[in-house]
């Protein structure tokens, strides 16, 4: 954490998801009723009290977060608790603000809903020796209702809490999150670059990938469902990067490894009564046979039709020369999701993903064959094919 030079710093925790219009009011009430001469927006990592439904990945909270502060200046983010391992816990947070900046006083912002809920937070006494606590009440209850919680929460554990005076705004995040999980327009709630950033990638909508989610869960082993996971997490990132359709690179990524729990022999009669039949070349490194049988499956169980979805499924494995940015993003995803921890050059690899789809393919390409020659195991065309043609256009030796 940066030491401050501000000595009137206020603090806007939250997850964040996503950010609303009412957080940029509170933010904005609080820094000028208290002259403040900061806000700083500290979005949750891994929330103790938010274990009953999914949170938005880190990085999209956060990136939501930059562009609805990208014209407030005063306000600032700290990605403290969200690169902090395990569980956040306010007392912590501001011990650890405290710690590193001795001479700032700061000032915890918390809205209506979180004061009456004070009882239950890790050591309320310990956060209140550490910050003045200011509540903004969004009219969700009656002004002396919140004094009198004041006066409880003082009388009991000390410290000093206030009320920020703000307009009612009746804007929760739960609520632009019921909107946009039915496809209706939450825009009136959001900043515009948070808008246009879930409705790009999105975000909260529950349509067909939600019900894709748990069709493939129920097809799918543990581990290899959490492999799958890992690889829609790593491709997002890369279509909002490169301005790919997240729905389709999210259809993909769920379907690309949907006839991994098959035999050979299934895989092979699926191939045959598709039409497709399996070569010799796959007989002879039968792990690539899932790529294909699986994109037969997307088609013929999960209707998928769309032939770019497809193909990114049946050259996820091998690549192709030429393929289109969704094959890119799921060719790439599946070597770096998450889970992946062993291949060399993993995080050099990872970071070029984010910068150039074609020599990430080239670099995936060439470690793969090396990895194949060096265990003596049959070599797949199309891979040779890929590595040769993206070394070819990217100058790659």
């Amino acid at each position: 954490m940066e030491i401050l030079v501000e000595k009137r710093v206020g603090i806007l925790g939250g997850t964040f998801d996503p950010v609303h219009l009412a957080h940029l009011q509170l933010a904005k009430s609080a820094y000028e009723q208290f002259q403040l001469e900061t806000v700083i927006f500290l979005p949750a990592g891994d929330p103790p009290h938010k274990t009953n439904r999914q949170i938005t990945p880190a990085y999209r909270r956060l990136e939501m977060l930059k562009l609805c502060l990208k014209d407030y200046p005063q306000f600032r983010i700290s990605e403290y608790e969200i690169e902090k391992q395990g569980y956040s816990y306010t007392a912590e947070t501001l011990e650890y603000f405290t710690q590193m900046n001795p001479e700032v006083q700061y000032y915890f912002i918390i809205g209506a809903d979180s004061l009456f809920n004070m009882d239950t937070w890790y050591c309320p006494e310990r956060c209140l020796s550490k910050a003045v606590f200011l509540v903004g009440n969004r009219q969700e209850r009656a002004e002396e209702e919140i004094d009198k919680q004041i006066h409880y929460l003082t009388e009991r554990y000390g410290g000093s809490i206030e009320q920020i005076q703000m307009p009612g705004m009746e804007i929760s995040s739960s609520k632009v999150r019921d909107l946009l999980s039915k496809g209706q327009d939450a825009s009136h709630y959001l900043a515009p670059g948070v808008n246009e950033y879930i409705l790009k990638n999105h975000l909260y909508y529950k349509g067909p990938t939600e019900n894709l989610t748990m069709a493939v869960k129920k097809k799918l082993p543990a581990g290899r469902f959490l492999h799958t996971l890992g690889v829609v997490e790593a491709a997002l990132p890369m279509a909002a990067k490169f301005g790919c359709d997240a729905q389709k690179v999210k259809t993909a990524a769920l379907l690309h490894d949907i006839a991994k729990p098959l035999t050979t022999a299934e895989m092979v009669d699926i191939c045959q009564k598709a039409k497709d039949p399996v070569t010799p070349d796959e007989l002879a490194r039968e792990k690539v046979i899932h790529a294909k049988a699986g994109a037969i499956i997307a088609r013929d169980e999960f209707g998928i039709t769309d032939q770019e979805i497809l193909d990114a499924i049946r050259y996820h494995t091998t690549g192709r020369p030429g393929m289109t940015m969704l094959e890119k993003i799921i060719f790439i995803a599946d070597f770096i999701e998450p889970g992946r921890t062993k291949a060399p050059n993993l995080d050099r690899i990872r970071r070029e993903a984010m910068l150039d789809l074609n020599r990430c393919v080239c670099m995936i390409a060439r470690d793969t064959l090396q990895y194949l020659q060096e265990s003596k195991a049959v070599v797949d065309q199309r891979t040779v094919d890929t590595y040769e043609y993206y070394k070819s256009i990217t100058n790659m030796i």
